[in-house]
């Protein structure tokens, strides 16, 4: 059956009556309105399915959030056993601290996938397609909503505009479903969007971050008026208490002997800045955009790359301003075509070592792989800044 949202430790709910929240009205988004009908057609008539809600492999608050509103959105509709899940690892510390505070009931794909049954639903969020590096869950998707540049599959029920975030379309979604009629003269109509009802407040809450965080604080390109609109529909009816914790979040110790290893390594040419992380622990991978975020506040930085071995592949994440550079390009030229990609000056790369993984090395053979991956590296990132 389908976990519940609601916290057993949930004390802050806000009861909203009914008259507050009938007055929500949809975003306005025309992509989304026209997509609405064929939603409902589709949950409805697969309800008595399994549905499997499937993030990108290390979901960040904004495919997390995305995911929670598409679970609240196949109950709505009927659907009773709903799952959502991922593969890879919730390893940043504010996704852990999302998941921790919120109580989300996110699964790993390996925990469910041995019991899937035949014929079951899969709706990808953040993430339209398998051809995406970062999505390993191996099902073709039945469903998608996805807020990034992307062409559409051929046959694929698809929600898609390049707004912001992805919890942007998903909060107009909900608010764009038809009441259900209640049964009983007096009865209300049910609404998909109620504040009032068990595990909205956490839900609410998560949108707010998922916008908040993708948008980089309304301070990216790709934000719109849709996404104003549903950060300040969702800020009435969040848990400010649990908005800040997870804004907020803790630094574990092991991010501050990373970074002495980063600065330890660092290559600074003003405005340019790489460093490497030598081996680092899966568990441990979300130093590398975090170091990235911070170097890029360095004064008179404008281009970061941090990168690191990790597991069996060299995963780097790249940041840039520069007017000169552009992101998604820098991501190809130090890192190969199809091995990462960026948006608004963010990006990322994961390559994969194939035969030549660290765990078949001496420490010897591992100390001189990565000297020839550092040189390598430095001297792509030097060649790509200088153009």
């Amino acid at each position: 059956m389908t976990p519940s949202l609601q916290s057993d430790h949930c004390e802050e709910v806000i009861p909203m009556p009914t008259e507050v929240t009938s007055t929500l009205s949809p975003l306005g988004n025309k992509r989304v309105k026209q997509k609405v009908g064929a939603v409902c057609t589709f949950i409805k008539e697969n309800k008595d399915k399994w549905f499997y809600i499937c993030c990108h492999d290390n979901p960040d608050p904004d495919a997390i959030s995305s995911a929670m509103g598409m679970l609240r959105i196949v109950n709505f509709l009927g659907v009773e056993d709903a799952e959502i899940v991922y593969c890879g690892e919730i390893s940043h510390p504010q996704n852990r601290a999302m998941q921790n505070v919120l109580t989300i009931p996110i699964k790993r794909w390996k925990q469910v996938e041995a019991n899937v049954p035949d014929g079951s639903v899969f709706i990808f969020v953040d993430c339209a397609s398998r051809s995406q590096r970062n999505m390993s869950i191996p099902h073709e998707p039945d469903m998608a909503i996805d807020h990034h540049k992307i062409s559409t599959p051929k046959g694929l029920l698809l929600v898609h505009d390049e707004t912001g975030s992805c919890a942007t379309l998903v909060t107009d979604l909900m608010l764009s479903l038809p009441a259900i009629k209640a049964e009983g003269e007096d009865a209300e109509d049910i609404l998909c969007f109620d504040p009032s009802l068990d595990g909205m407040t956490e839900i609410v809450t998560a949108l707010a971050v998922g916008i908040k965080t993708d948008t980089i604080d309304f301070r990216s390109e790709t934000t719109t008026d849709y996404d104003f609109q549903a950060y300040k529909i969702l800020t009435r009816f969040m848990s400010d208490e649990r908005f800040m914790k997870i804004i907020n979040y803790e630094l574990p110790p092991y991010m501050f002997e990373c970074e002495e290893i980063a600065w330890h390594n660092k290559k600074l040419n003003a405005p340019n800045f790489i460093t490497g992380l030598r081996f680092v622990e899966p568990t441990k991978s979300d130093c590398i955009p975090y170091l990235a975020d911070k170097y890029m506040r360095l004064q008179g930085i404008q281009t970061v790359v941090v990168f690191g071995i990790v597991g069996n592949t060299i995963r780097a994440s790249v940041r840039t301003n520069s007017a000169s550079l552009d992101c998604e390009e820098l991501c190809n030229d130090i890192f190969g075509e199809g091995n990462g990609g960026a948006k608004q000056g963010v990006g990322g790369a994961n390559v994969e070592l194939s035969i030549f993984s660290p765990d078949d090395m001496t420490d010897e053979m591992k100390e001189k792989f990565w000297e020839i991956t550092v040189a390598t590296i430095e001297r792509k990132f030097d060649r790509a800044t200088q153009k």
